[in-house]
């Protein structure tokens, strides 16, 4: 599908390359059940697209019904597991007749589980029992689960328990806190009435695939993108699943002295051309971008200059113009995507991969290709 809006700025998805990163992803860890995360409205990407691309996945993470909700109006029914939900009585009626099994991370769950158990006696809700090894967020300490797991096992509203964890430094591959995160939850291994276990997301399928166990949960790799440093994109055989673009609306030359942009952070050493790009902020191209950011254009790698304005940008002509290259209006500028990787931007900006691709804002237009 096209671009169609009057705005030259819009999101082109690959469902493709969804597929294909399940692909690489499952042959990491081939035994273990994919579970596709596809909260934060599929990283970006459009919940409903990537739900549809990745009918092989097993089940899906969601955040909330809210989530399970959207994908059951547009007829997707995979199961799906609820990370962080705020569990309420209707929470818990809405899980038991949907296939979805929320977390269970707080002491408050279990009155609540109770008190529906005793209301809904025919019905019962499968669920995952959250370990706090290292990420110092949601979960039960490893010395409670003894106790939490039998406090569920008494629930009325539980007839099935799953055991999960999250590695909070799995990006750094070296770093001390997945060791201890790995033997903690390891000593779980021998607990008896424990339908499956999960521990491993994206960084940690990579770093760690001989720790998959049952289910794997993997986000950020299933869009192409690598969840580490220490290796590209093209080394783990991902695919980018978004390319964010623009166009150029304006090319003009400026004077050696001349600034660019709102308080002039970048002033021209030299007379030299730019070009003025239709995205902005308001779009959700980050505003701290510093001068230098990669920006793809007609085959090369310009860089941003000055700040980033609510609808535009400017990026550098010059080494397009020493390359001999032709610049027009109306030339497709790649933000990030397969040209010009969101990890690089990313690390350019100070922040992850993740915030950029969900912070694409509601009037960019989305298209499938």
């Amino acid at each position: 599908m096209l671009n169609t809006q009057s705005r030259p700025v819009w999101v082109d998805i690959k469902p493709h390359n969804l597929v294909h990163n399940a692909q690489v992803i499952r042959a990491l860890c081939p035994n273990a059940q994919l579970m596709a995360v596809i909260k934060a409205d599929g990283y970006g990407h459009g919940i409903l697209e990537v739900a549809g691309a990745l009918e092989s996945a097993d089940s899906f993470g969601v955040n909330s019904i809210d989530d399970v909700k959207r994908l059951h109006a547009a007829g997707i029914h995979k199961p799906c597991n609820l990370f962080a939900p705020h569990i309420t009585l209707e929470t818990l009626s809405f899980c038991a007749e949907h296939q979805c099994r929320p977390t269970i991370y707080d002491h408050s769950h279990f009155n609540l589980l109770d008190t529906w158990g005793a209301s809904e006696p025919s019905k019962a809700l499968e669920v995952w029992l959250k370990v706090d090894t290292g990420m110092g967020r949601l979960g039960f300490a490893p010395e409670e689960v003894s106790a939490v797991l039998q406090r569920l096992k008494n629930c009325m509203g539980v007839k099935g328990i799953h055991l999960m964890s999250h590695l909070a430094s799995a990006d750094d591959i070296n770093n001390d806190l997945n060791i201890r995160q790995l033997e903690q939850f390891a000593q779980f291994d021998d607990l008896a009435d424990i339908q499956s276990r999960s521990f491993l997301n994206s960084a940690g399928v990579v770093g760690f695939p001989k720790s998959a166990y049952d289910c794997i949960r993997p986000g950020l790799m299933l869009y192409g993108v690598s969840p580490s440093a220490h290796i590209d994109t093209k080394t783990l055989g991902l695919k980018p699943a978004m390319n964010f673009n623009s166009r150029v609306i304006s090319i003009k030359t400026i004077k050696s002295g001349h600034g660019v942009g709102y308080s002039s952070r970048f002033v021209a050493p030299e007379d030299m051309r730019i070009a003025v790009v239709a995205v902005g902020y308001g779009d959700g191209y980050p505003r701290h971008a510093p001068t230098g950011t990669p920006v793809w254009l007609n085959g090369e790698t310009v860089s941003l200059l000055g700040r980033v304005s609510m609808d535009m940008l400017v990026v550098d002509l010059r080494s397009l113009d020493a390359a001999d290259i032709q610049t027009s209006v109306g030339d497709v500028v790649q933000l990030w995507g397969d040209k010009n990787p969101v990890e690089g931007v990313a690390a350019q900006c100070g922040t992850i991969a993740y915030e950029l691709t969900c912070g694409i804002l509601p009037r960019v237009e989305r298209c499938i290709s």
